[in-house]
């Protein structure tokens, strides 16, 4: 008799693991079952599941150690699903308590009432079935707005970015090709045109593929795409830096959130994003005014930035290449958050503000944690033992730290220009010789 895919995953993950994870479903049970009936104003309250993945990084790292193409959540969520089924002998309070909205199943994965006959067991069992039938080729992509392309096939620019990286990063921005490949990715439809390929792809739009359950796919492929634009901004800033600080022409909008092809799904605006830690923010493909209007730098990618841009992903591949498993330490603690700091110091308009960030990005790579004095001899000392011949700019971009702190404003002089410049360079140097 074939091993169930229940049983598959109990014996990929160990008993250990297991239990744990019952342990999490059982705390999401405890506290569906405290929910009171009703609101403060009185109106029916229905139960909303925690977002776990704050809460379970340890055990997605485990999950992608072990090869397996699902999401820890996949588990505890079909745990606390099946044992809602019997925690209740009312219908209607089960539904409210067991809620709805979930990634394991098509149709809002509740058990229903009826399958109770079957006992709990055959219930987890018939669930891990339907979820093994949802691990399959997945293309989760962001829609990219605010970059001007006077010049230059930006697709086809791309496209070859993406060959020479060998990474599955896709993208979908030439009007005239994606007839075809919607035909590619959705056949056998009885007509096709731009206008639905168009909306089909999120187009303009940049994806990832990967292969696994449409949470595992949600959120192993967010982690590569929030990657590649927080670098792709980055290598903008450092090889064709353009200082645009006003808001010409450009409409004012938030992002909007991923969506996986052929999902149904549409993504919404997102402006929350901040509330969330480097590693957790869905993929930003605002290139301009990104997330609360955090910065004003618009990016322009064409035949005199392609380039750079290039140059810049081959020379520092081995970021991407540490994405293998997103959720390790190295990943969430240094890689995600220096990041993020050099791509908001890439849009904010203050020059100073954008030397106080690469500050911060260094002592964020060098200060131990709860450490909240002589941040500058950590820095020296982890410059010293990684890239000794840096020594000479940080004290550069030290001193200049130190000015915009006591006065309030840097000029803006070639000087100053080239050591922000600069320093952009110095600091992602720094990031890969220390994940190397």
């Amino acid at each position: 008799m074939p091993t169930s895919f229940l049983q598959t995953v109990k014996n990929q993950i160990g008993e250990q693991m297991w239990l744990h994870l019952e342990r999490v479903a059982d705390t999401e049970a405890s506290l569906a079952k405290l929910m009171p009936p009703v609101d403060k104003w009185g109106k029916e309250q229905y139960y909303h599941q925690r977002f776990l993945l704050p809460l379970i990084q340890k055990e997605c790292e485990y999950f992608v150690d072990k090869g397996l193409k699902i999401s820890p959540a996949d588990v505890t969520n079909i745990l606390f699903r099946c044992k809602m089924a019997f925690e209740f002998s009312d219908e209607k309070e089960y539904h409210k308590r067991v809620g709805g909205g979930s990634y394991v199943d098509e149709s809002q994965f509740v058990v229903p009432w009826r399958d109770k006959t079957k006992g709990y067991q055959a219930i987890i069992e018939e669930y891990f079935e339907r979820l093994k039938g949802f691990v399959q080729s997945q293309t989760l992509v962001t829609t990219v707005s605010y970059f001007d392309t006077p010049f230059g096939d930006v697709q086809a620019f791309f496209d070859g970015l993406f060959a020479k990286l060998s990474l599955p990063f896709v993208c979908f921005l030439k009007a005239s090709q994606l007839v075809a490949k919607h035909q590619q990715y959705q056949p056998h439809l009885r007509q096709y045109n731009k206008k639905e390929a168009k909306n089909f792809f999120h187009s303009p739009s940049i994806g990832f593929a990967t292969e696994g359950s449409m949470t595992y796919a949600y959120w192993y492929a967010s982690a590569w795409l929030r990657t590649f634009f927080n670098m792709l901004r980055i290598a903008s800033f450092i090889y064709r830096p353009q200082m645009d600080f006003g808001q010409s022409d450009v409409r004012l909008e938030a992002p909007t959130s991923p969506v996986l092809l052929n999902s149904g799904y549409l993504g919404v605006f997102s402006w929350d994003e901040d509330k969330r830690e480097p590693w957790l923010k869905t993929p930003d493909g605002c290139l301009f005014l990104s997330y609360g209007y955090r910065g004003l730098a618009k990016m322009y990618i064409d035949d005199r930035t392609f380039g750079g841009i290039e140059k810049f992903f081959l020379e520092n591949q081995k970021i991407l290449d540490s994405l293998k498993n997103p959720w390790t330490e190295r990943s969430v603690n240094d890689i995600q958050p220096t990041l993020d700091i050099l791509s908001s110091a890439t849009q904010i308009p203050d020059l100073g503000a954008k030397i106080l960030l690469m500050y911060c990005s260094l002592e964020h790579l060098f200060v131990p944690k709860n450490v909240n004095s002589d941040n500058k001899k950590y820095i020296v000392g982890g410059i010293h033992a990684l890239k000794p011949e840096l020594l000479p700019w940080f004290n550069d971009l030290y001193k200049l730290r130190c000015a915009y702190a006591h006065k309030g404003f840097i000029l803006k002089d070639d000087k100053t220009l080239s050591l922000v410049f600069k320093s952009m360079e110095n600091v992602i140097a720094l990031l890969l010789v220390k994940i190397s």
